[in-house]
């Protein structure tokens, strides 16, 4: 038998409560020493004072008004399901002091009704008014934003609720879901004064949602029949044309190349970086409300990318989002980000322009807890030290000549409910860097001629191609910012310290360039393989792209050593200098020009030349002095490596 969560099963004991708080804000509270319900409403609290909610709040968010139709429009479904039940519910409660609040998936309050008195005193005294956002990351402990957060139904009595403009208030909610599904859709709240509290509240919401489900459940069957009608008339007609139906919610029903739905993905990325030829809005029969779109799209041949010999695999890819990966090494980096992802810790990520620190960020983000909110990015290299402040903190009206005379949204209320990456934050002048930590330290800010302090909830996520500790030593980086951003840290190693990343870059970038511009793959020579590989790429993925796609562009089905930038084949005549070989491998190497020829397979070398470089780094445990006992360049050492499929940084 299932045991009920204590929010639920304890009773509501107002004088343990004040003094378990009194313990909580002097820090003498021992979670040991607490039963279920204490140690419950404890860690509610410290979730609340990690956040930086301010436990005297008395006021709501509201959303501004285009944001609040944007919401309800969003939960048409929702809103056209629930009213009638909720009115009938209403009606029947004339007796008992309360009202009852739908909001949609992210806390928004769509719909107030009940006692008009009650309705005025929870708007004049807290805010709980249609439009205002109660999720517990901006307003603490309530029965709205909890129940989003637990997926659960709550009953938050008095002052349980985090912050003392709640506690007036006694509010049972429980989540609406999708049918098959534990997506949330919105969540039903009975709220009443304290005083009115009822143990029964939280039956009734939970009776209200169950109903609520059936009729979402069984208005989307409907239209889901009339969508299935849709896809059959329109494919009969149009046999040629590649289709896909949606529902309202953007849940594929019917595909032309796939007779099971569910196999279907079409979130951002399914529709493979390409946008339908046609967007058809599919109303309800007798009216205008939409409840799905027919999209079509261009068909198109598979790409397929020649590399030469194709006998020659790649090693093991990982996908990390949009981050792709053959190295051993940055696999396990990888697997340490995902393992924070769905944390609120601040994230600094080191690496050298183009190693791709801003995917990491935006995949983090992608996966996080806040992946409904925005991605803000911003290049703090690319800001003048006297926009600095106006830039990250917005500025009032008429804040100084030449402003906007409207005044101006910051990044940090931009980020609000989302993620703010910091590129290049080792960029980031002194007194910035002071104002930076007490937003991250307080969670609050003033706009530049404002005394009005904002709040924002945002998560970090920082990058630098600098050394921090460098910039700390010679006192322009403030170590106390860098242990705040720095909560996890992760290096992003260069490419020349993964030369087998080198053809899962360049295959990669084929495939979407092929897509991007409508053109046929390339073959690339082996020649020109050799020289691509056996580059050390300076500007690591981003030069690899950008070579990539010139030469794709220009040069049409092949791509010979004669297409590629006069660098990379200078760099190729350099690397002629080899290594000391036996004459087994001397007369291996006199046979690379054949085209049967694998660029990566390590047996057309002596077995003595791999053995040599693999004593040496174990000997030298650096790079620098490896390459110094060998007698060759560093480009030479990692074309070597990466022939005999050698990891480097493994030895070091």
């Amino acid at each position: 038998m299932a045991i009920a969560p204590p929010l639920i099963s304890y009773h509501k004991d107002r004088r343990k409560i004040d003094s378990l708080w009194d313990r909580f804000e002097v820090g003498h509270v021992s979670l040991e020493q607490l039963d279920p319900y204490e140690k419950t409403l404890v860690n509610n609290w410290m979730r609340c004072k990690t956040l930086g909610i301010d436990s005297r709040m008395h006021e709501g968010l509201i959303l501004a008004e285009e944001e609040y139709k944007t919401a309800c429009a969003n939960s048409s479904l929702i809103i056209d399901t629930s009213s009638p039940i909720l009115k009938r519910v209403s009606i029947l409660l004339t007796s008992v002091p309360n009202i009852l609040i739908l909001t949609d998936h992210k806390g928004t309050i769509l719909s107030v009704i009940g006692d008009p008195s009650i309705r005025v005193r929870a708007a004049e005294d807290s805010g709980l008014v249609e439009g205002a956002c109660w999720l517990e990351s901006l307003r603490g402990t309530n029965g709205i934003g909890t129940a989003i957060s637990q997926k659960e139904p709550v009953h938050i009595y008095a002052n349980e609720h985090f912050c003392e403009g709640w506690q007036k208030w006694s509010c049972a909610a429980t989540p609406i879901l999708a049918p098959d599904s534990t997506e949330i859709l919105g969540v039903v709240n009975f709220t009443t004064f304290d005083k009115d509290y009822r143990e029964d509240a939280l039956a009734l919401t939970y009776a209200l949602s169950g109903q609520i489900m059936a009729e979402i459940r069984l208005q989307l069957e409907l239209e889901r029949l009339q969508l299935i009608q849709h896809y059959s008339d329109y494919s009969s007609r149009y046999p040629s044309e590649n289709i896909v139906i949606l529902d309202r919610m953007g849940r594929p029903v019917r595909h032309c190349h796939d007779n099971d739905p569910s196999k279907i993905s079409l979130t951002n990325e399914s529709m493979l970086d390409e946008l339908p030829e046609k967007i058809r809005k599919i109303q309800l029969k007798g009216t205008e409300s939409e409840i799905g779109s027919l999209l079509v799209f261009k068909r198109k041949s598979p790409v397929v990318v020649s590399l030469p010999n194709r006998s020659a695999q790649i090693p093991c890819v990982e996908m990390f989002g949009d981050f792709a990966t053959a190295n051993e090494d940055l696999k396990l980096i990888m697997e340490r980000v995902s393992k924070v992802m769905t944390s609120e810790i601040n994230v600094l990520l080191f690496g050298e322009t183009g190693t791709g620190k801003e995917i990491v960020a935006n995949y983090i983000h992608t996966h996080s807890k806040r992946s409904a909110g925005p991605f803000v990015a911003v290049n703090c290299g690319a800001i003048s030290k006297e926009l600095f402040e106006s830039k990250f903190f917005g500025y009032e009206r008429g804040a100084y000549t030449g402003a906007d005379p409207r005044g101006r949204k910051g990044l940090f209320e931009s980020a609000n409910g989302g993620t703010l990456f910091l590129d290049e934050v080792g960029e980031m002048p002194l007194d910035i860097q002071a104002a930076l930590l007490r937003v991250l330290e307080t969670g609050r800010f003033n706009q530049v001629g404002s005394d009005k302090e904002i709040s924002t909830n945002c998560r970090i996520i920082a990058a630098t191609n600098r050394s921090l500790s460098e910039e700390i030593d010679r006192g322009a980086f403030r170590v106390d910012l860098y242990f705040r951003l720095g909560v996890a840290t992760f290096d992003i190693p260069p490419l020349r310290e993964r030369p087998e990343d080198i053809p899962v870059i360049i295959q990669h970038t084929m495939e979407l360039l092929c897509q991007k511009h409508g053109v046929n793959p390339s073959f690339i020579t082996p020649e020109a393989m050799k020289a691509l590989t056996g580059y050390s790429w300076p500007g690591n993925g981003r030069e690899v792209r950008n070579v990539i796609e010139s030469a794709m562009i220009c040069c049409g089905d092949t791509i010979s050593v004669q297409d590629l930038p006069i660098k990379i084949r200078q760099s190729q005549k350099a690397n002629q200098q080899t290594l000391p070989q036996t004459d087994e491998a001397a007369s291996a190497a006199s046979s690379e020009g054949s085209d049967s020829v694998d660029y990566r397979i390590s047996s057309s070398f002596s077995h003595s030349e791999v053995q040599l470089i693999k004593t040496t780094l174990d000997k030298y445990k650096d790079i620098a002095l490896t390459c110094k006992a060998l007698g060759v360049s560093r480009t030479t050492f990692y074309r070597k490596c990466n022939v005999h499929g050698i990891t480097p940084s493994k030895y070091t």
